[in-house]
């Protein structure tokens, strides 16, 4: 049960923090290098906050990524999945990219991408075996 409630969290704080990091971001469509960088210089405030929204948005995704990968492996090796916390991950995980995607679609394919890399390199498939340690 908290599980879940944590995997929710997790997704309204990515959505959240996804959110504010595109509204806080210098518009990037149209592209223009020297505009981008002005206003980051000369907006400090709103650059470190969307900077930080960023960090925290990503590690939050991450973590459901990781949920939905693992209960992925975990379903393919026929073990005990946890559907109810693998079925909100997915659904809040698709939903928030689709909404952060009609929003600003170059920022939120980069943020998927730095979810996705962090939550697949922090899987741990070997956490559940325990090793006898000689000593």
């Amino acid at each position: 049960m908290y599980k879940m409630l944590f995997q929710l969290f997790y997704v309204i704080v990515g959505l959240l923090c996804g959110y504010l990091m595109i509204h806080w971001l210098p518009p990037v469509t149209p592209f223009h290098f020297t505009h981008f960088i002005t206003e980051l210089i000369f907006n400090p405030l709103r650059s470190f906050l969307a900077m930080a929204c960023f960090l925290i948005g990503f590690l939050a995704n991450a973590a459901v990524i990781r949920t939905i990968m693992a209960g992925i492996v975990l379903w393919l090796r026929r073990k005990q999945v946890r559907w109810g916390e693998w079925l909100i991950s997915c659904c809040g995980m698709s939903g928030s990219f689709y909404w952060l995607f009609q929003a600003e679609a170059k920022l939120t394919v980069l943020f998927f991408i730095f979810s996705f890399i962090y939550g697949m390199i922090s899987l741990d498939f070997y956490r559940s075996h325990s090793y006898k340690r000689s000593l």
